[in-house]
């Protein structure tokens, strides 16, 4: 006959077989496949359409249940403006997009990735991540105050054809090789006008949008001290009003629409570059990865490729010039929240890359960088990335004027080119130290 078991043995029994569910329980829940569980309700704003943005907004609330994004599109020429006023009324969004120059303009309305987010995201997890300009211009004072989807470079567009016919088998690798290259691309009339201009370069933003940012990317290339070491000023002019890297870099950039010099090839009276390019009157075009859409709709049939931007002769290390947004977290508001939700959405290869399709813009993490090494136009943007190099500017719109204004002065005789840069460099002190 079985043994009758006494109430005591049946208690223990029972309790030992309740631990024994319990922890099959726990072990259950912990292994099972989980999904994020977020409750954040996170307004952002940016340039960019609804519809390049909507597919990764859902693939990030899939992989986050609970996320709710509201994303708001802010027309490009008064974003600023816009964004400065709601901040300043307390309506402003959670999350926004930042210029990558522009750091000291919103510094005070940013807020830095809290410690909790940085024991997430560190500074060394950001260099390796990101290139390295990112951190120059996203990092001060050892905090960290946004992060990029993408990150954009100057580059070389040529007409394959115009090329062709003039008998250039390979694009300069050089700014020599550039100079010899124009004066093969370039074509007049017997009055000594321009009809196929060698490339758009040397004229002002009324013809060459990117007029600034070629002359940044040359004095850059150059070594110049854009600013001070604390940043209290600009330094590019110098300072005995002698030659400089910085007024080197300016006389070069302006050969190129002086009728006196050899390699004269552009005009503010041509017009726009990148219609000049569209249309077979201009060889070579400097512009970023952003502007292909615009030529192939314009242009689908134009027979042009892309290139990397020259060097300086016997340079050892490349540069080039970067243009990007950066997600920021506003100051008041859900800031660790919302930090959660910009490292996971810049530093995620497959959010990033729905992006990078939709807006057909270049990565900014290295690892999809490295993915593209054998892509023929993505490759030359990822390594320029690599090397691209900026400098901490105050307010990028107003400086942009402050240097076009310089540009126009030579152009148009009112000042020679030593004085024009020293008035640039006395006007963007000025912003500098307004700030």
């Amino acid at each position: 006959m079985p043994t009758k078991l006494t109430q005591k043995q049946v208690i223990i029994i029972g309790f030992a077989f309740f631990v024994v569910l319990l922890v099959g329980v726990v072990v259950y829940f912990n292994l099972r496949p989980s999904s994020k569980t977020v409750t954040a309700k996170l307004v952002v704003w940016g340039t960019d359409d609804p519809q390049a943005m909507k597919d990764m907004f859902d693939a990030y609330k899939s992989a986050n249940h609970g996320a709710e994004i509201t994303y708001r599109q802010i027309d490009a020429s008064t974003y600023q403006t816009t964004l400065l006023a709601a901040l300043a009324a307390g309506t402003g969004p959670d999350v926004f997009e930042i210029n990558d120059h522009d750091l000291p303009l919103w510094e005070n309305v940013v807020a830095p990735m809290p410690a909790t987010n940085i024991e997430q995201f560190s500074l060394v997890t950001l260099q390796n991540d990101f290139p390295t300009v990112v951190s120059q211009d996203f990092v001060d004072g050892g905090n960290v105050y946004a992060l990029p989807l993408s990150l954009d470079t100057l580059a070389m567009y040529y007409n394959k054809d115009l090329v062709d016919s003039a008998g250039i088998a390979e694009m300069p690798k050089t700014w020599d090789e550039f100079d010899t290259d124009v004066t093969r691309l370039r074509e007049t009339n017997a009055q000594g006008q321009i009809t196929q201009a060698g490339a758009a370069i040397g004229g002002s933003a009324a013809s060459i949008p990117n007029a600034v940012d070629i002359l940044y990317l040359l004095m850059l290339q150059n070594g110049t001290q854009m600013t001070t070491p604390t940043f209290s000023g600009a330094s590019f002019a110098g300072t005995s009003g002698g030659a400089s890297p910085g007024l080197s870099a300016f006389n070069f950039y302006l050969q190129f629409a002086n009728p006196g010099s050899p390699y004269y090839t552009w005009t503010d009276e041509l017009g726009d570059a990148e219609s000049n390019f569209i249309q077979g009157k201009a060889a070579i075009l400097f512009d970023y990865a952003a502007a292909a859409t615009d030529i192939k709709q314009k242009a689908p049939f134009l027979h042009y490729a892309v290139a990397a931007v020259p060097q300086p002769s016997g340079a050892t290390i490349s540069v080039s010039y970067p243009s990007y947004q950066g997600l920021a977290v506003a100051r008041f508001g859900q800031v660790a929240a919302a930090w959660n939700f910009v490292i996971g959405l810049t530093t995620d290869n497959s959010l990033v890359g729905l992006y990078n399709k939709e807006t057909g813009t270049p990565s900014a993490l290295r690892s999809v960088i490295q993915a593209n090494a054998n892509d023929p136009t993505l490759s030359i943007f990822g390594t320029q990335a690599l090397t691209a190099r900026s400098w901490h500017e105050a307010d990028s719109g107003k400086i942009a004027d402050v240097m076009n204004a310089a540009i126009v002065s030579v152009l148009n005789g009112s000042a020679e080119s030593t004085k024009a840069l020293q008035t640039a460099q006395a006007g963007v002190n000025a912003i500098i130290q307004s700030k």
